[in-house]
């Protein structure tokens, strides 16, 4: 940010929200290149899409050629847009429809022999990616085998658990920098974040080892 010389465009392009609340874009190119002659930031809201261009809140107009968007993300939307159902069940667009959640980030009640890589609260902002697949593949992997072991044919996590274990989550949710007042994509439609709460450690311990006495498993 001291790169900017300018104090009217360094004011702009600071943040008004904590560092971390919103994912953090790493570049070395970012600042020389919004000083370059050819280049303007306008941080006016858009108020419409034009034939000429796009006019923003304060009433002006904005020529333009080509009109790159970045915006039509859905990256809290697991799994979407695939339709995954369970037979005489409810399809799991369904079962989120008030809210994106959990058994410890890797399953669902009611959706048996389902497991997810990178599911509701992931600690997708704050761990490595490559990390956090190693350990939930690890802890499926524990019941892939039971199952090929034919130690049962249906598992999945009793609703009295993920209650538990989503209610612990959001808890721990208070005091986490998700909820310092920005908007982010950490947030689902309630304002809830959907990432880890708690440590890498407890991240990798709570998954070393599946409490199986928190499924239901069938055979």
């Amino acid at each position: 940010m001291n790169s900017v010389t300018d104090p009217k465009l360094r004011k702009a392009l600071t943040p008004d929200y904590v560092a971390m609340c919103k994912r953090l874009v790493m570049s070395s190119e970012f600042y020389p290149a919004i000083q370059k002659p050819n280049a303007e930031l306008i941080s006016e809201h858009i108020e419409c899409f034009e034939p000429k261009g796009i006019r923003t809140k304060d009433g002006e107009l904005h020529e333009v050629d080509v009109v790159a968007l970045a915006t039509g993300y859905y990256a809290g939307e697991h799994m979407m847009p695939m339709t995954m159902s369970v037979e005489d069940g409810p399809t799991l667009e369904e079962a989120w429809k008030d809210g994106i959640y959990g058994y410890r980030t890797v399953a669902m009640p009611d959706f048996p022999n389902f497991f997810m890589v990178m599911g509701p609260n992931s600690p997708v902002g704050n761990f490595s990616l490559a990390a956090i697949a190693e350990v939930q593949s690890g802890y499926i992997m524990n019941f892939v085998e039971k199952w090929a072991n034919r130690e049962f044919e249906k598992v999945s996590p009793k609703r009295a658990a993920t209650d538990r274990f989503v209610q612990d989550m959001k808890d721990n949710m208070k005091d986490t920098v998700w909820l310092t007042g920005c908007d982010s994509w950490y947030l689902d439609g309630n304002g809830v974040p959907v990432s880890w709460p708690w440590t890498a450690a407890k991240f990798r311990n709570d998954l070393k080892v599946p409490d199986y006495s928190e499924y239901e498993m069938e055979r």
